[in-house]
């Protein structure tokens, strides 16, 4: 949010963000279950402003809009384990 506050004559006094996610973990100890991926995510942001609501609000959607991690969540990402073994 920092990086775009300008675009928006936002002016930050404070950001918080709590990120909370829900997932059911029983796969995790080979118990059956739907897997272990998020189920649901949740992104609490607590915003301290002089600014007006509206410019906040705008500056909190094309954040969320840059935001790697919140657009790779909504899109099935093809994800690939690479190991390399050595041994001595």
């Amino acid at each position: 949010m920092v990086q775009f506050a300008p675009l928006y004559q936002v002016e930050l006094w404070d950001v918080n963000v709590d990120l909370r996610a829900q997932f059911d973990d029983a796969e995790k100890y080979n118990l059956p279950g739907p897997g272990a991926a998020f189920q649901q995510v949740v992104y609490k942001l607590k915003v301290v402003s002089p600014s007006a609501d509206e410019a906040i609000q705008a500056l909190i959607q094309h954040a969320e809009r840059g935001c790697h991690t919140a657009q790779s969540l909504r899109l099935p990402v093809p994800v690939s384990v690479e190991a390399e073994i050595t041994h001595p």
